[in-house]
């Protein structure tokens, strides 16, 4: 056998078995939460003043303030890009609301609760 052939070969063989690890663990991979439906209140808040407090609701996998901004799945919530590098994050607080840090530009400038209504 030739040593090109032999390299060949090898290299089919790794290929091959980081696509079966793949296909094997990728499977399992972390389970992600979503924020669930319903109406809130959006509270925005910077060094612990309330900057701006409205009526918010999610529907069909949007966060909907002024616009629609699609919600991305964490494992314990989800995140929305507001406009390019301003991003909320909303992690569940075990009571049916969301509180997360809210960035621009990747530097953290305040928080974000979102507050069922009931």
């Amino acid at each position: 056998m030739s040593i090109r052939a032999r390299t060949v070969m090898i290299r089919t063989a790794v290929t091959a078995a980081a696509v079966g690890a793949a296909t094997l663990f990728g499977t399992t991979g972390q389970a992600f939460a979503d924020v669930e439906p319903g109406t809130y209140i959006s509270t925005t808040w910077s060094s612990g003043i309330v900057l701006l407090q409205r009526d918010a609701r999610v529907e069909g996998g949007e966060l909907v303030l002024i616009g629609r901004y699609p919600i991305h799945s964490t494992p314990d919530g989800g995140y929305v890009d507001l406009f390019p590098g301003h991003r909320v994050v909303m992690v569940s607080d075990g009571n049916g609301g969301y509180r997360g840090p809210a960035y621009l530009g990747g530097v953290e400038i305040g928080a974000i609760t979102l507050t069922p209504r009931r």
